[in-house]
């Protein structure tokens, strides 16, 4: 029997839901609209791909030859390359989400990232690719801004935390891939193409993510933000309710939406002090800063930009055995980053932060010792670097529990007129995490060796207390229920407009 309007005068989200008797692909407008977000969903592939494709490049001789076998700060600056275009297009993200909207900056990210494959893919000299790699850094932190809020604002609210997740998992795809092409690439001995054709084939998922932006609609709660009420209720009624315009769920979503609104553009100051106005905005300003670099400062950039000097502190130094490992790593955390990502509404934000940096701490512990032991015995037991090998791809699958939610974590908490602005200073925290690891980690490699995983042991034990006592939880809520975790209410049921 449906639900009349009286019945959903007090109600939660959950109350509202529809239940389903078939898995969404047999929903046609859920159908749709996931197909649809895979425009949002796939932009991590260019991150995981980076980084693993630069692991790939490093272990080819032809890519040391062309470019002087870079070290140290040279390095750093090709690592890095991306991390100053991501810094330099934080500047105007916000402006450009706000007043474009999310899917047309997505497609403005696409477009400059391309260009930056190109000059990467065709570099002639050092400079022209650290160039390139500053372009797609700069097109990708358009694209990773944009794409989880919208995929916040449009997915159903029922899988909008699992969509964000997958997102995130899809970086471990875009490793998978890289590492696996390099390791093909490898075999075209001599040939400047066993590192041009991997740095070409980066742009693969922008092409995908530029066509799609034609199709995608846009976010109903900028649509409601900017005036467009009745193309919000469209999009929600077509894609969320199947096309029923008595839907409990549309009414319920068309409410929330209006309301949280309507009280933000009383309440809200829309600059960047807004964060520091309530005791509520300053808790939000703290879990989005530090999420940035926890999320980057737990030693996985070593193994994500770094892992050739990894394994030779370790003693594997055969090239095939270094590309096979990196395979395998990516293998390992695509498979990981996708199980977690099914069970963030189901076991809760805290949970898999707290686990996973634990996990982590373990794996570091370990990898600590054993690399430790190894180094006294100038490498001679094998087995020892198995083991160290295996530390790791463990850590990995601790990394993978927060991993696929922080995006979606950022997106929660913040407010609709902070929620640009939220993932700007994510992205800063992001940016300068990995700015000093691609500078700092080599140098600390290579300095002290094994005794630089115990500055990471430390680090994670920072990242596991601040978690603790800092992060609420924000399993099964609606965006505009969680305001009411970091205002001290309960997030009761709400009288809403039908």
């Amino acid at each position: 029997m449906r639900k009349d309007a009286s019945d959903i005068v007090q109600c939660k989200l959950e109350d509202v839901i529809p239940a389903r008797d078939r898995i969404w692909w047999h929903y046609p407008g859920l159908r749709a609209l996931n197909l649809l977000l895979l425009c949002a969903i796939v932009t991590d592939i260019t991150n995981g791909y980076d980084g693993s494709m630069l692991n790939g490049l490093q272990l080819l001789p032809e890519w040391r030859q062309f470019f002087g076998s870079p070290k140290g700060s040279r390095l750093g600056s090709i690592s890095n390359g991306v991390r100053y275009g991501q810094l330099a297009a934080l500047f105007i993200t916000t402006p450009l989400i706000q007043r474009l909207g999310r899917k047309r900056p997505i497609a403005i990210g696409s477009v400059v990232l391309l260009v930056g494959v190109a000059l990467q893919a065709a570099s002639t000299n050092y400079s022209m690719f650290v160039i390139g790699r500053l372009l797609i850094g700069f097109g990708n932190t358009i694209q990773t801004t944009a794409c989880p809020i919208l995929i916040s604002e449009l997915a159903h609210p029922s899988q909008r935390t699992q969509m964000v997740g997958i997102m995130n998992s899809t970086g471990s795809l875009g490793q998978l891939i890289a590492a696996w092409i390099t390791f093909k690439t490898a075999t075209m001995v001599g040939s400047s193409w066993t590192w041009r054709l991997p740095s070409a084939l980066q742009a693969v998922s922008s092409l995908f993510q530029l066509t799609l932006c034609f199709f995608v609609p846009e976010s109903p709660r900028w649509l409601v933000k900017n005036g467009r009420v009745s193309e919000a209720r469209r999009i929600l009624c077509k894609y969320h309710a199947e096309g029923d315009e008595d839907s409990p769920l549309l009414r319920f979503e068309m409410s929330e939406i209006e309301n949280a609104l309507e009280i933000e553009s009383v309440e809200a100051v829309t600059s960047w002090m807004e964060w520091i106005r309530t005791p509520a905005n300053r808790h939000r300003l703290w879990i989005v800063t530090t999420a940035g670099f926890i999320i980057q400062w737990c030693g996985n950039a070593l193994l994500s930009y770094y892992l050739h000097l990894v394994l030779q502190s370790i003693g594997i130094f055969a090239q095939r055995t270094q590309l096979l490992i990196n395979g395998f790593m990516s293998l390992n955390g695509f498979f990981w980053g996708n199980f977690f990502s099914q069970f963030i509404n189901r076991v809760g934000r805290r949970p898999l932060f707290l686990v996973g940096m634990t996990g982590m701490l373990f794996s570091i512990i370990m990898l600590t010792i054993l690399t430790s032991i190894n180094t006294g015995q100038n490498f001679s037991n094998p087995s020892l670097g198995r083991a160290t090998v295996a530390m790791i791809l463990l850590f990995i699958v601790f990394y993978k529990m927060p991993g696929p939610m922080v995006n979606s974590y950022v997106a929660e908490i913040a407010p609709f007129n902070l929620r640009t602005k939220a993932f700007v200073i994510f992205g800063f925290g992001d940016a300068l995490a990995n700015l000093f690891s691609g500078y700092v980690n080599p140098i600390g490699l290579a300095a002290i060796g094994w005794r630089y995983w115990i500055v990471w042991c430390c680090v994670l034990l920072s990242n596991f207390m601040i978690i603790y006592f800092t992060y609420p939880e924000t399993k099964n809520l609606t965006l505009e229920e969680v305001a009411d975790v970091f205002d001290k209410k309960d997030p009761t049921p709400r009288e809403v407009k039908v």
